[in-house]
Order: structure tokens, then C-alpha cells, then sequence
């Protein structure tokens, strides 16, 4: 598969096909599977069953799987190295817990198109960081989210601005969110895509390490490891000055060894093109010494802030006086510019495009 899978399973890769075969048996719909040799060895076939009893036992335990919760089942069964009753524990926990927070319901929100400026919370959190979701690509795959709350991430409006109840019901649809897209890329794609994080630490000093935010945010910690497996591909944390680490020093004992190794705390000396050993140049923007000047329509509909910043008047450089912010204002401009020439272009354009047209054009 790429990186992440090699480094957690050895060389291996997985490919799920998007036609889906229906089990006359019990009447469970399962992708086949073809996976080149891993750590444990196991026949294409005895995986595709191990697969299908794993799916049997999310439905059997109330988990409404969609018709990309295959790609769902495939990363708790990565996770366990295709041992099914591990993995099926897993599984029956997880069940438990979506009904109890009314996961499936959001995924369904998400799967009808809701978008991340809409989520329950986000209106009261996204003043104090910037995040852009998007569909840009890592050399794995992975799907890559950048964040940045330099200049604008004031603790005590912070703390004051959502309950902690309103936190974990934000996460819960960002990992819902990430959970959807990343399995719906998966099964476009042929290959566990996961989600990605570039954090730009600029600015984060003594007063931000606080225990109240830390507070805030203790019960979402865990829920990657414990119900979404597979889901979180890398975190590369830039500018990172000695307040940050010692952040993640009283975060990281909350999270798994394995998760912990996936983050990486870099300080200023060593963060100038640091994403680029990741992705490729295109994928980043140029602010972070990659090529990308311009924001898609698509990529800017990702953007949580996009709605409240645009219609208090104010460009992203004004909302967040940050790197990202005003890389963000410089690309959305640049990509607005280049969607109006390209509309003048083709307005002005004097030459037929169709049979037709030539022939009104020769004996108009």
C-alpha cells in the first residue's frame, strides 16, 4: 500500500474492488479483496471471508453499515493484522458506541453533503483556527487537512466559547467527516486512504499550554485509537517552539504508541519544506515551500470559516493574520482571477466551436 501500512504491517497493499458481490448465504454485501503478501500471509481468499464475518458481526451488533463501510471494516482488520476475533472485538465495542452518540446518523448527514462550515460547534470554534480540509493527495495517498492558529487563538475566549459537550459533538463530526470521505477516496482509488495533518505551531508559547484547554478536549483524545482505526495517516507539527512540546508531552500518554509514532514535533530550525518529504510539491501550498498558488471551488466548500468570514466582510488575511490565512485570501483571489479571465476568454472567443455554428459563421 505505501508508508503508513509498511510501517505497521511490513510490506504490504491492499485493493478492494468498488463492484460489491452480495453473500447468498446472509445476504451481506462485501467488496472482494486482493492483498499482496503481508506479515501474516494470508490467501486472498481466506482474507475475502475474513472480511465478510467481520461485516457480518458490525451489522449483527447494530452497526448500519453504508456502501462504503467495507473500507470501514477493512481498517479495524488492518489494524489487528487480519486476525478476525480481535479485530470483531473491536468491532462489537465500536458498534456500541456509535449508537450511543448517533454516529450513523451523522454519517448520513455527511453522505447527504453536509458541509464542515454547517457542523454542530464549528460557528463558535473556527475564530481561533484555521482549518483546510482537503483533497490534496500525500505520496501515501492520504487525504491532507492543514491547521493554523497563530495570531488568532485567544485562550480564554477559547475556553469560554463552547462546553465541553459541544467539543466532543464537533469532533465527532470531523472524524465522521474524515471517516466518509476517506472511505469513499478508498473505494474510488483502490487503497486505504487516510487523513493527514500539517500543523503550523507559529506562536504557540507558555500561555496556551493550559490544563483547562487540554480540559476541554480529554474526552476526544482517545477516539481515533478506540473507534477509528486506520483513520489518522500522519501529523507533522512545524514551528514548533519548546511550549509545544511539552504539550505533547502531557497529551501523548492519552494516545497509543502507535498513533504516537505517527506525529512528528519539529522545531523552526527544521520545518522549512517539511511537508515536501510527504507530498508532493503540488499538494502543498506555496507558503510551505510546495507549488500551490490556487484553491479549487471544491477544495474552498471544505473551508469551516469560508461562510462567516465572507459574510462579515472580511478576507481570510483579516479573520486569521496568520501564514495559512493569508496564503488561503492569496489563493482564493488568484483562483477567482483565473475562473473570470477563463469566463472572458471564453465570452470574447469569435471562433465556432460546433459544426453548427461554423456553418451560421461561413454564410451568416
Amino acid at each position: 500500500m505505501g508508508f503508513v501500512l509498511e510501517r505497521l504491517l511490513g510490506p504490504s497493499s491492499i485493493r478492494l474492488s468498488t463492484e460489491q458481490s452480495k453473500r447468498q448465504s446472509s445476504g451481506s454485501e462485501v467488496c472482494d479483496v486482493t492483498v499482496a503478501a503481508t506479515a501474516s500471509s494470508l490467501p486472498e481468499k481466506e482474507r475475502r471471508e475474513i472480511l465478510i464475518k467481520a461485516c457480518d458481526a458490525a451489522r449483527e451488533a447494530g452497526w448500519k453499515l453504508d456502501e462504503f463501510g467495507e473500507w470501514t471494516i477493512v481498517r479495524f482488520l488492518v489494524k489487528h493484522s487480519w486476525r478476525l476475533n480481535h479485530a470483531v472485538r473491536q468491532i462489537r465495542s465500536t458498534a456500541a458506541w456509535r449508537k450511543s452518540v448517533n454516529a450513523d446518523a451523522i454519517r448520513r448527514e455527511i453522505a447527504a453533503g453536509l458541509k464542515p462550515a454547517d457542523f454542530p460547534g464549528m460557528s463558535q470554534v473556527s475564530p481561533f483556527i484555521l482549518l483546510m480540509f482537503t483533497n490534496l493527495p500525500s505520496h501515501e495517498g492520504d487525504r491532507l487537512t492543514f491547521i493554523d492558529s497563530a495570531g488568532v487563538f485567544d485562550v480564554s475566549a477559547f475556553i469560554s466559547c463552547a462546553t465541553e459537550k459541544e467539543i466532543y459533538t464537533l469532533n465527532l463530526y470531523v472524524l465522521e467527516h474524515m471517516s466518509y470521505h476517506n472511505d469513499r477516496a478508498s473505494a474510488a482509488h483502490g487503497q486505504l486512504v487516510r487523513w493527514s495533518t500539517h500543523f503550523d505551531a507559529e506562536g504557540v508559547g507558555m500561555r496556551h499550554i493550559s490544563v483547562r484547554v487540554m480540559w476541554k478536549f480529554k474526552a476526544c483524545l482517545p477516539l481515533c485509537d478506540h473507534y477509528y482505526p486506520e483513520l489518522f495517516g500522519f501529523m507533522i507539527t512545524i514551528n514548533a517552539m519548546a511550549p509545544m512540546s511539552l504539550f505533547w508531552q502531557l497529551v501523548s500518554p492519552l494516545l497509543s504508541k502507535e498513533l504516537q509514532r505517527q506525529v512528528s514535533i519539529l522545531p523552526p530550525s527544521r520545518s522549512a519544506g517539511a511537508l515536501l518529504s510527504r507530498a508532493p510539491a503540488s499538494s502543498v501550498p506555496s507558503c510551505y515551500g510546495g507549488t500551490l498558488c490556487t484553491l479549487s471551488d471544491e477544495e474552498q466548500l471544505r473551508l469551516p470559516q469560508s461562510t462567516s468570514v465572507r459574510a462579515g466582510g472580511s478576507s481570510f488575511a483579516d479573520a486569521y493574520p496568520n501564514t495559512l490565512g493569508r496564503w488561503v485570501a492569496g489563493a482564493i483571489d488568484s483562483s477567482d482571477m483565473m475562473s473570470h479571465r477563463k469566463s472572458d476568454v471564453e465570452s470574447k472567443n469569435p471562433f465556432p466551436t460546433s459544426i453548427h455554428q461554423l456553418a451560421n459563421w461561413m454564410f451568416s
